[in-house]
């Protein structure tokens, strides 16, 4: 039991101070943190993830909303039809979750003043520096996580059909993507941190409060990224479509609308898998402060 005589201030200054993490342990720590975070989020959410690529794809009406599309799936597929393309959204999720959190995190460190503070000018770049680098492994994910989903074929076929470079078609619309989405949802989840935790809040407070912090960011972020997300799915699973083209088509067949469709989809599957992820992800930190170190160290 805490002695009521001894003010808040005292107990902090009494605590023992954190040892900081060697350079590769904590790019471990960050890395492992990230993956960890970004298997249990996708794993709860794939499958309005699937509803949102065929949402996106189609020209004619096939599905007149998420619950439609995973209706009928089933009924052709069985539940399983769910989850075309998760074996290579887990394999690619935990490099990419991995690099876009510790990409974040090392970001806003290293742009920190000498007292510790970021700014806002900071927090942007270090969201949209995320954004970029995780761009290498999201692309090759992306495309044939689409092309499983779309087609039901294994990832193994699909890597042989596409082949190295074919990997990497939508490598530009991608990184406009995952730049723009990371610039908005950084920045607003830290700040929403900041101002929603407190140092008196019970543990369970505190996850409630990081899941909220990137249910909202998260949403937002997936709102306002989603006509370059669906610039992305043409273009991969086209054969041969490229970004004028695609923009053109889609503007001419469907009108300017059609930039916005699966943004619903989009960001219900969006919303909790980062909700889930920075919850976790910080789960993980508070442990290895636990343990004795600085994980911001």
């Amino acid at each position: 039991m805490k002695d009521p005589s001894v003010s808040p201030a005292a107990a902090v200054a009494a605590e023992p101070a954190l040892k900081p993490l060697s350079g590769p342990l904590q790019a471990l720590s960050r890395l492992g943190s990230g993956a960890v975070a970004g298997i249990i989020g996708v794993s709860c959410t794939y499958p309005l993830d699937f509803a949102k690529t065929r949402l996106q794809k189609q020209v004619k009406l096939e599905y007149t909303g998420v619950f439609d599309c995973l209706k009928k799936v089933r009924a052709q597929a069985g539940v399983g039809g769910w989850y075309n393309g998760l074996r290579p959204n887990l394999a690619g999720i935990i490099p990419e979750k991995a690099i876009k959190l510790a990409a974040n995190d090392q970001l806003r460190h290293m742009l920190r003043d000498e007292h510790g503070h970021l700014s806002i000018g900071g927090e942007l770049v270090a969201g949209a520096g995320a954004g970029f680098c995780q761009v290498v492994v999201t692309t090759p994910m992306e495309i044939v996580k689409i092309r499983c989903q779309l087609t039901g074929a294994s990832m193994g076929q699909v890597v042989s059909d596409l082949g190295l470079r074919g990997l990497y078609r939508g490598y530009i619309p991608t990184l406009s993507r995952d730049v723009w989405f990371s610039l908005w949802f950084f920045p607003m989840q830290a700040k929403m941190k900041e101002y929603l935790l407190h140092d008196t809040d019970s543990e369970g407070e505190r996850m409630a409060k990081s899941f909220f912090a990137g249910i909202s960011a998260g949403c937002l972020g997936a709102a306002i990224s989603t006509p370059t997300d669906v610039i992305k799915t043409r273009v991969q699973a086209s054969n041969g479509g490229t970004i004028p083209s695609v923009i053109r088509d889609t503007i001419r067949e469907e009108g300017m609308s059609a930039f916005m469709k699966g943004w619903k989809p989009r960001c219900i599957a969006i919303a909790p898998l980062f909700g889930i992820a920075i919850m976790v992800y910080d789960i993980q930190k508070r442990i290895v402060r636990s343990l004795g170190y600085d994980p911001e160290s």
